[in-house]
Formats: C-alpha cells, sequence, structure tokens
C-alpha cells in the first residue's frame, strides 16, 4: 500500500470516526445557543429506578408525530395528545423529576424535531469528542511503531538502471551483497530513490544509473546492498 493510499485511509477513518461525536456536539451547541426551554410533565410510575416518561411539548410531538398531536373531542385543549417517551436521567435529574413531577425540554424552533430532555444519560460532548481522537491518534500511533519494527530500511547501491517491472515485491540476494529488488515506489529525487519491499523499505542510491520510473511505478533495480 502506497504512503498517499494510506494518508488518505487515515483521513478517512478520522472522519468516519468524527461524524456521529461532531454531529451530536454541534446539535448540543445549536441547542444550548437558539434551544426554546418548557418544562414538561414527567411521571416516574411503574418505571425502573433512573427513568421517567417525559410528555413532549406539542411543537416538538408535532414535528416528531403528527399523528400524535391531533386532538380529539375528549382533549379539547392545545396540549392534547402529547407524544410521550421514556428517558434514562442523571441521578441528581432524576430526584428532581421524582420530586417535581416535571423535566425541561429544549428543542429548536425551527427544527422540533431535535431537541433533549435535560438532564437525560448518553449525551456526547466535548470531552467525548476529544477521547475519540485521542483514541484514534492512540491506534495510529501503535501502528506507525509497529510498522518501524516490521519495515526496516535497507540501503543499496544500484549498479544497473531501474526497470518498470509489473507488480510484484521481490528481495533476492545474487551473489554476494548483490541483490535484485523489486517494488513500488514511495519517494523519488535526482539521486535516490526508496521502495516499498513487502514489509521493507529499501533505499536505492542511483549512483548514476537511469530512473524511468515515477512516484507509485513498480520497478526492478539490481544493487549492492550496503545496510
Amino acid at each position: 500500500m502506497s504512503r498517499r493510499t494510506r494518508l488518505l485511509l487515515l483521513l478517512l477513518l478520522v472522519v468516519v470516526v468524527n461524524l456521529g461525536p461532531l454531529g451530536s456536539w454541534w446539535t448540543q451547541e445549536r441547542l444550548d445557543r437558539d434551544g426554546v426551554s418548557e418544562r414538561v410533565a414527567a411521571s416516574t410510575d411503574g418505571m425502573p429506578d433512573g427513568q421517567v416518561v417525559v410528555a413532549l411539548p406539542p411543537e416538538v410531538t408535532e414535528a416528531v408525530a403528527p399523528d400524535d398531536a391531533d386532538g380529539t373531542e375528549d382533549q379539547p385543549d392545545d396540549r392534547a395528545g402529547l407524544l410521550a417517551r421514556t428517558a434514562t436521567l442523571e441521578p441528581a435529574a432524576y430526584d428532581e423529576a421524582a420530586a417535581t413531577g416535571e423535566v425541561e425540554v429544549t428543542w429548536l424552533e425551527d427544527d422540533p424535531a431535535t431537541y433533549r430532555v435535560e438532564g437525560e444519560q448518553g449525551g456526547t460532548g466535548l470531552a467525548t469528542l476529544l477521547v475519540v481522537n485521542a483514541g484514534v491518534l492512540l491506534l495510529v500511533a501503535v501502528v506507525l511503531l509497529l510498522r518501524g519494527r516490521t519495515r526496516p530500511e535497507l540501503r543499496m547501491v544500484a549498479t544497473a538502471d531501474v526497470r518498470r517491472v509489473p507488480p510484484g515485491p521481490l528481495l533476492e540476494r545474487v551473489e554476494g551483497n548483490d541483490y535484485v529488488v523489486r517494488g513500488d515506489v514511495e519517494s523519488l529525487t535526482e539521486d535516490e530513490l526508496v521502495l516499498a519491499v513487502a514489509d521493507r523499505r529499501v533505499r536505492v542510491l542511483l549512483d548514476g544509473h537511469a530512473n524511468p520510473a515515477s512516484y507509485q511505478h513498480s520497478v526492478e533495480v539490481r544493487g549492492t546492498m550496503i545496510g
């Protein structure tokens, strides 16, 4: 796998890992900044410890479940047909809900389906985002460390021109310190190139020999191994 491909995969991994936490964090930021809050009924009757049944505000009910927001003849007031949902609260929030029979719900006026029950467990904040990214960085560090141990760099001086060949790694001793090496070009300058050969990197000093290849090309070169 080329260095560019590895970098793209790493970038993709970071993006995928952060999509969920970033989306949740941004939602919480919007609710903190633009949210409308209202205290609503919350019942603990028949519920396990820590859980309450919350009657969501009419605006949220209409956005989340319009059919449940329609009143009936037996429920004529404008708060008829409120949608009830179960919420697991933090201990302090649960104690308050049990004592008052109410919880606070915050929603966005321009998007009432985006809401939260204050004190509900399971929120994703900045701290969680930082922990997730720390985990990704730790994983990358471990991969790089293992890669450094399993792919020692060798050095050789070319004794013939570099040739383009089909893909396929090869590190074969011909005689003494003479080797034939095949691999993909990871980097190159006028005087040298670095080849990825399976789990090794081989730095080839061209010593004046021609190199028709470019980045990521598969090549073969014969030379003397010097380290």
